[in-house]
């Protein structure tokens, strides 16, 4: 197999390093296919490559991108659509994942998505993904070298992916103060085991908009994707009290995963 370019040993390494996954349909294919450029080491590389050489990119090196996109592609890539920030160098990759392998498609397509932490160029900080197509153009045979195109791509955050927005924090003394009803928020405090996840959510359907709050005992702290499961009974006994029996169709907007505080001598560490 012919590589576009000798690749660069940290984000290469940083790459081959993540667990690559598939849908399991896509998963199913792959198998099927054997050793051919739709099979799962030859899609497993592809998706590879391609992820390497935008994480190249971002770093300062944008050969390996621009040797197999097109250049539309390439560019919104490292320029999200419709946004003032680009990724700052120095993203970690978390996750990839095939989504899609269309073998039938004029020409057949392969879908990959990423995950990543990393700053914005304005400095913020926060978990971003990345979506790919990977189209055959070139021959399937391999005789023409490399034969995957990149041809469309683009990154966000992971918000903006979800449609929801997260913030985790520590609660404040005075938050403390006023949730205990007592001077507790005033002497030494510090992060119990217990969190208050509240979440702001909307029907669209019967334009209903409301809240829920519940609160979890986890250690260690529940992830993103926990802590949603976590709030979607209280979503609906939410739902319920204000609309009655129904077939509802909540969405999450938001949720808020606050690490409550206790007294110092409350034996929490």
């Amino acid at each position: 197999m012919l590589w576009p370019r000798e690749l660069v040993v940290n984000e290469s390494e940083m790459v081959a390093a993540v667990e690559l996954d598939a849908y399991p349909a896509v998963a199913a294919a792959m198998t099927a296919a054997g050793d051919g450029w739709f099979g799962t080491d030859r899609a497993g590389q592809a998706a590879r490559l391609a992820v390497t050489a935008w994480a190249m990119a971002v770093n300062g090196d944008d050969s390996t991108l621009t040797s197999i996109a097109d250049p539309d592609a390439a560019h919104w890539l490292i320029h999200p659509v419709r946004k003032d920030w680009v990724v700052a160098a120095g993203p970690v990759v978390t996750e990839i994942k095939i989504w899609q392998l269309e073998v039938d498609a004029d020409p057949p397509e392969l879908g990959v998505k990423w995950q990543f932490t990393g700053r914005r160029s304005s400095g913020e900080e926060g978990e971003f993904v990345g979506m790919l197509a990977l189209a055959l153009v070139g021959s399937a045979d391999g005789s023409q070298g490399w034969p995957w195109r990149l041809t469309s791509g683009h990154v966000s955050t992971l918000d903006d992916y979800l449609g929801w927005t997260f913030v985790s924090r520590f609660e404040t003394a005075e938050e403390c103060r006023r949730r205990t009803g007592s001077s507790a928020g005033t002497g030494v405090l510090v992060p119990t085991d217990t969190y208050l996840l509240d979440a702001g959510f909307f029907d669209h359907d019967v334009k209903f908009g409301s809240s829920a709050q519940a609160e979890v005992s986890s250690d260690p702290a529940p992830t993103r994707y926990e802590a949603e499961e976590l709030i979607w009974p209280a979503i609906w006994a939410q739902v319920q009290r204000a609309l009655g029996e129904g077939d509802w169709r909540p969405s999450l907007g938001s949720l808020h995963m606050i690490r409550l505080l206790g007294p110092a001598d409350s034996g929490q560490d």
